[in-house]
């Protein structure tokens, strides 16, 4: 994998790693070769997933299932002609500000973020590969055919590619939300050392600076949020769903397997949900921040400025959003799990 090295040498950790990213942010025959490759994994997904001889529910699933493939598929023809788009992305929030995003909160939240996301990841991967190869093999050793085998495993290798095309997938939008956190943590990093500066001292000119940072830093956020609103569209909407159907299933029929797969769709939608209501959380912060400054006492021209960032903040909302709807916020959380609550409580009268 291709690593970002900043100017003094060290390995960057604020810009976007993994396949997607590595797709998007750098050329060449090996980023085609990622991309001609997501998109057969997604077609091939499409074309594989049959809807005979399935319940009612696994039919509504598989056809809800084709159709977000479908517009990850379409989003990945289109994305390719946005590379440099989310190239651009990346970059403004350093190259307007000149202000490093490695720094030591960043670096322990991105390593706490991603190694529980690829301790996750590798778990999904060993199980699904245990299950996708078990088949074919123990099909093998009853009947010794090795053109079989060999078929058997080229046509489950296109099935791993999926896997690893689908986590791959999660893994883009976890590093686009830590993209984010990032800028936001330079931000609060700022405030943070304008409290601990005299308030004989601070100057309006420093307060101005820090506006002006917010205002870039919400600016990238909704930058980013318009280049994922696909993504996170269906997503959120495959994810709700399917989670849905499959506790209707599981509520049905308990299984060993049902639980698994209801454990790992509710984890997958908890982290990543999490880093995007993160977001919010963190520009958020900033206002209490700001608000703590305001009870000191300063001169008239950094009162005003004070009063001006607070304005700005409070007449802003920073996030990431469902098709530019509603935020993805703590409040968005709770009316999903009420309405989860609610779904749970009424299943047996619907079954």
């Amino acid at each position: 994998m291709n690593q970002v090295v900043t100017i003094n040498g060290r390995v960057s950790c604020s810009k976007p790693r993994g396949v997607y990213a590595t797709m998007l942010r750098f050329d060449g025959k090996k980023s085609n070769l990622i991309h001609f490759l997501l998109i057969i994994a997604a077609i091939y997904t499409v074309l594989a997933s049959g809807i005979q001889n399935r319940t009612q529910l696994e039919w509504y699933e598989t056809c809800f299932q084709r159709l977000t493939l479908t517009l990850h598929g379409i989003w990945l023809l289109m994305v390719r002609f946005k590379r440099w788009q989310y190239i651009e992305l990346i970059e403004i929030f350093e190259s307007q500000t000149r202000c490093n995003l490695d720094s030591s909160q960043a670096h322990r939240h991105f390593v706490k973020i991603r190694t529980t996301f690829y301790y996750f990841c590798a778990f999904i991967a060993f199980s699904v590969m245990f299950m996708i190869y078990y088949y074919p093999v123990m099909t093998f050793l009853d009947s010794n055919d090795y053109f079989q085998l060999v078929k058997s495993l080229l046509l489950k290798s296109l099935t791993a590619i999926t896997l690893v095309s689908y986590l791959s997938y999660l893994q883009f939008i976890v590093e686009s939300c830590l993209h984010i956190h990032a800028c936001w943590f330079a931000v609060i990093e700022r405030i943070h050392s304008l409290k601990k500066t005299d308030s004989r001292s601070l100057t309006s000119d420093e307060i101005l600076e820090v506006r002006s940072m917010y205002s870039i830093a919400a600016v990238v956020t909704e930058k980013m949020d318009s280049f994922l609103r696909l993504p996170i569209f269906y997503f959120c909407s495959l994810y709700i769903i399917t989670y849905f159907i499959l506790l209707v299933q599981f509520w049905h029929k308990p299984n060993i397997v049902g639980f698994l797969r209801l454990a790992i769709r509710f984890a997958n939608l908890f982290l990543v949900i999490w880093n995007m209501t993160y977001i919010h959380y963190l520009s958020t912060q900033c206002f209490h921040d700001v608000y703590s400054l305001s009870y000191e006492k300063h001169s008239s021209q950094v009162n005003d400025e004070i009063h001006l960032f607070l304005d700005r903040i409070a007449q802003s909302n920073v996030g990431f959003s469902f098709l530019k709807v509603s935020l993805i916020t703590p409040t968005f959380i709770t009316s999903l799990a009420s309405l989860n609550l609610t779904f749970v409580l009424a299943l047996p009268s619907l079954l």
